[in-house]
């Protein structure tokens, strides 16, 4: 256990408290992080790698409005951060509203619109969907709320509460959580709130707590405001364009957006590949399958699959495209041309979304457009397959 929460904990537990007022879970703390309607913080976060006790620094400013009337979240919100080693010129930033998210970090902007593509908001197992994960979605009020709710009704989670103690001289509740899996102590994390408003005041989480990989995270508050009364619009895109407007203007490619690349020549590119280089002029004369991967997404591992296979069935060429570097134990089972940092030509492409699928004709030219995964996107490739082969026009899909 890293030695600062170490001291935190032993004010805590010696701080005088009456033996039985731990195990009483004050159902105050969550009803208030539920009732926030508006809420604006700034805060630091700071990741302390395991092995090193380096630190990664963030400082961020979060805004959060609850929405009731959006069942797909219920709530809405904008993070503006900077790590402290962050070398481009502007601020990332996270924004969620109504159905529509977008991300901006590692100079890349990503944007997702449920009403084109439903598939990155979907819940699956441990992937609550692309607009509740990520870094810092953890500590929206509401998230909070789930948080603890869940903790308290877990078998093999321990859940203490210190009420009226000190953490780092300053009045506190506070809540200590010893979560286990399968009996073995997982992480540990301790909240701390303000006595008199319940708004949070410190965090800390560490993860494999006595491992040589464990990883500790902790995040300070300052000037927590629920009275900010944001305008309507505040989090939606237009305000985003007014705010953002540069990153939008260097970053999206909307105008050349994939979906309207049906008919057209496919944008020529070279890449490293190996020890040689990879010219999109050697896929002249065949029927080729572009795909264009982010290796971190969720979908892209099952659109990976489908694509290999019917590149196989069907005779394809397949160029698998990675927005960075293509991921350990890929088997390449289709031997597919692997290529890698690949933003720049998905830009061209039109694509801000993964995974994106092209498939071009033997002239390059682009006949079928698949923008995100769905079960069905196995059908649809080969349906788009034998509509080529046969000459005939397609559109762009998306899904539905």
């Amino acid at each position: 256990m890293p030695h600062r929460l170490f001291v935190l904990l032993f004010g805590i537990l010696f701080i005088g408290l009456l033996p039985g007022s731990a195990r009483q879970f004050p159902d105050k703390i969550w009803h208030k992080l539920d009732s926030i309607q508006n809420y604006r913080t700034e805060f630091t976060y700071t990741v302390t790698l395991p092995l090193t006790d380096s630190e990664i620094n963030y400082r961020a400013e979060l805004s959060y409005r609850k929405n009731p009337i959006d069942t797909l979240c219920g709530y809405s919100y904008l993070i503006d951060y900077k790590a402290e080693n962050d070398t481009c010129p502007y601020a990332n930033f996270m924004a969620y509203d109504n159905g529509d998210y977008f991300r901006f970090d590692r100079d890349r902007l990503r944007e997702y619109h449920h009403r084109e593509d439903k598939e990155p908001f979907a819940h699956r197992g441990n992937n609550p969907g692309v607009h509740r994960s990520g870094l810092f979605t953890e500590l929206f009020p509401a998230e909070i709320s789930r948080q603890l709710k869940t903790f308290v009704g877990k078998k093999d989670c321990l859940v203490q509460f210190f009420p009226d103690t000190l953490v780092q001289d300053r009045l506190c509740d506070a809540i200590l959580v010893n979560d286990s899996v399968k009996g073995e102590l997982s992480r540990t994390i301790l909240y701390t709130f303000d006595t008199h408003d319940g708004m949070p005041l410190y965090r800390e989480t560490e993860n494999n707590p006595g491992h040589l990989g464990s990883q500790t995270v902790t995040v300070k508050y300052s000037g927590n405001d629920t009275d900010t009364k944001f305008p309507s619009d505040y989090f939606g895109e237009t305000n985003l364009l007014e705010n953002y407007g540069e990153i939008f203007l260097r970053f999206r490619e909307g105008t050349y957006a994939a979906s309207d690349r049906v008919g057209q020549k496919s944008p020529e590119f070279s890449h490293k590949w190996g020890e040689h280089r990879f010219s999109s002029d050697q896929l002249k004369g065949q029927n080729c399958l572009l795909l264009f991967l982010d290796e971190r997404g969720e979908f892209c591992k099952q659109a990976l699959q489908i694509a290999e296979s019917v590149s196989l069935q069907e005779n394809l060429t397949p160029v698998i495209l990675y927005i960075e570097k293509q991921p350990e134990n890929i088997e390449n089972r289709s031997g597919a041309i692997i290529l890698e940092y690949t933003g720049k030509t998905a830009g061209e492409y039109g694509v801000t979304g993964y995974p994106t699928l092209f498939l071009l004709d033997p002239e390059g030219t682009i006949r079928f457009v698949k923008i995100g995964y769905s079960p069905l996107l196995a059908e649809e490739l080969e349906l788009a397959v034998r509509q080529i082969l046969h000459d005939r026009p397609i559109q762009a899909q998306k899904n539905k």
